[in-house]
């Protein structure tokens, strides 16, 4: 599959896949873990991992129709579909807030090196306590100054082990739980980060699955995405791009192993 038209730039995703991903998915299976950050460079340089993203940052600002055969492929060609999820983590989970509301110098210094692939990106959402449910989070993230200060922690966070920033849902004052969540640009190296574990799982094993823990982490005003309390909007329009990516990788995937 090409989607760039210039043919000098253009790198064909199966050959990639095909060269340097499924020869090594038996030893990532193993392992609990791809490479991902071979694997992102590979994609990021091929212009695939920013197919719809502004130009400015690296991107292609194509529309969604491009991104579909995209999706499709990763459902096709990839031998393990832990690969795939990581891949779409990357793409169209971590970044559509940032893209969307987030500020130039912020885009400049999370977005663009993910879109070019010398960042891996997660996402922080899903706690021990409340699970998937958006609006039980406890994590928070107190106003200090120039400075928020964050405690908490998040569970099954997919490229969690491996990502060098995540975006990061937290609560930011009291009040109602819709109301009162920001999200941030973490980057996973700032003091009191602590990646706990690699989570087991029953599929996709080369994907891996982190629980982290955050003890009084600061990070600048600047790194907050958007306006303060549209956190749980915010989520919720990129839980939209996370159905629709996978949708698209999941019918193709069903194709091949029906077909086998």
């Amino acid at each position: 599959m090409s989607i760039m038209n210039d043919s000098s730039s253009s790198l064909d995703f199966r050959q990639i896949i095909e060269k340097d991903v499924n020869p090594h998915i038996d030893q990532w299976e193993k392992e609990g873990m791809f490479d991902a950050h071979a694997v992102f460079k590979k994609l990021g340089s091929a212009g695939l991992l920013g197919i719809t993203r502004p130009t400015e940052y690296g991107g292609m600002n194509l529309d969604y129709s491009f991104s579909i055969p995209f999706f499709e492929e990763l459902g096709y060609s990839l031998k393990a579909g832990g690969v795939g999820a990581g891949v779409m983590v990357q793409t169209d989970m971590a970044l559509p807030a940032l893209v969307r509301f987030g500020s130039d110098e912020l885009k400049k210094q999370f977005l663009a090196p993910s879109i070019s692939g010398d960042f891996v990106g997660c996402v922080g959402v899903s706690e021990p306590e409340g699970g998937s449910d958006v609006a039980a989070v406890r994590t928070t993230a107190k106003r200090v100054g120039d400075d928020y200060v964050i405690n908490g922690g998040k569970m099954w966070t997919t490229n969690g082990f491996q990502a060098d920033w995540m975006c990061l849902l937290a609560n930011t004052s009291e009040g109602k739980p819709h109301l009162n969540k920001s999200l941030f640009c973490l980057p996973m190296k700032t003091k009191g980060v602590h990646v706990a574990r690699k989570i087991g799982k029953l599929g996709l094993w080369c994907s891996d699955t982190a629980q982290s823990f955050f003890e009084d982490v600061r990070i600048p005003a600047t790194y907050r995405i958007g306006d303060e309390g549209m956190g749980f909007i915010y989520q919720m329009m990129q839980f939209q791009d996370e159905r629709l990516c996978s949708a698209a990788s999941g019918n193709t995937m069903q194709v091949v192993l029906i077909s086998k």
